[in-house]
C-alpha cells in the first residue's frame, strides 16, 4: 500500500459537509503520524476501504448486514499491506463481499466519501475506529453468493427509498445521498 498516494488522494477529496470534513482531517493525521495506519494492533485503529454499490442510475443500492456490528453497511473492510491502492482494496472487498465480479468506477479511483467511526470492543479486541476510505462502484451483474466469501451473510439490493428508510447510520445516509446525486446526474 503506497501511504504518499493514499495521502495525495485525500489531500485531493473535497468533503460534502463539516462532518466528512471533520473525518477527513482527522484520517489525514491519523495517515501521515508515525504509526503505522494499516497495523491492526494499531491502539487508535487502522484504515479500511469500502465501496458505496449502485445501479448506474442511482435507484437502488447494495448492502450487507454487518453481523458483528448489528447493522445494514456498505461492502469494504481492512486496507492490506499488498492491496496498490485504497481503491483496489475496496474493490477486492466488494468482489469477495458480494461475489460480483464486474463494477464500473464513475468516478475512476477518485476518492467519493470518507468517513471515521468508532468500532466496539468485542472479545480478545479493544475499541478503536475505522479509519474508512469510501468509493463509488456502479454494477448491473445480480449478488452471487456462492462466489461471495461468506454465502449465508444477509445482502440485498434495496431501493434509494428502502435504504434510506433501513436504519443505515447517518454518515451511510449522507455517502447514499451523495452518491444518488452523482448518478442521477450523469443519466441526464
Amino acid at each position: 500500500m503506497n501511504l504518499e498516494r493514499l495521502l495525495a488522494d485525500l489531500a485531493a477529496h473535497a468533503p460534502a459537509e463539516a462532518r466528512e470534513a471533520e473525518s477527513l482531517s482527522w484520517l489525514r493525521s491519523f495517515v501521515a503520524a508515525p504509526e503505522d495506519p494499516l497495523a491492526r494492533d494499531n491502539p487508535v485503529g487502522h484504515v479500511t476501504a469500502s465501496a458505496v454499490i449502485a445501479r448506474p442510475g442511482g435507484d437502488s443500492f447494495l448492502l450487507i448486514f454487518h453481523r458483528k456490528l448489528g447493522r445494514w453497511l456498505q461492502p469494504g473492510g481492512h486496507v492490506e499491506y499488498d492491496d496498490p491502492s485504497a481503491f483496489e482494496a475496496a474493490l477486492r472487498e466488494a468482489r469477495e463481499e458480494t461475489g460480483i465480479a464486474s463494477f464500473e468506477s464513475p468516478l475512476g479511483e477518485a476518492i467519493f466519501d470518507v468517513d471515521v467511526h468508532r468500532i466496539p470492543a468485542r472479545k480478545g479486541e479493544p475499541a478503536h475506529h475505522h479509519f474508512d476510505v469510501r468509493f463509488l462502484l456502479t454494477t448491473e451483474s445480480p449478488i452471487d453468493r456462492a462466489a461471495s466469501d461468506d454465502p449465508t451473510r444477509p445482502i440485498e439490493w434495496r431501493s434509494y427509498e428502502e435504504t434510506m428508510a433501513s436504519g443505515v447510520d447517518a454518515s451511510l445516509a449522507r455517502a447514499i445521498e451523495k452518491a444518488r446525486r452523482v448518478l442521477v446526474r450523469a443519466r441526464v
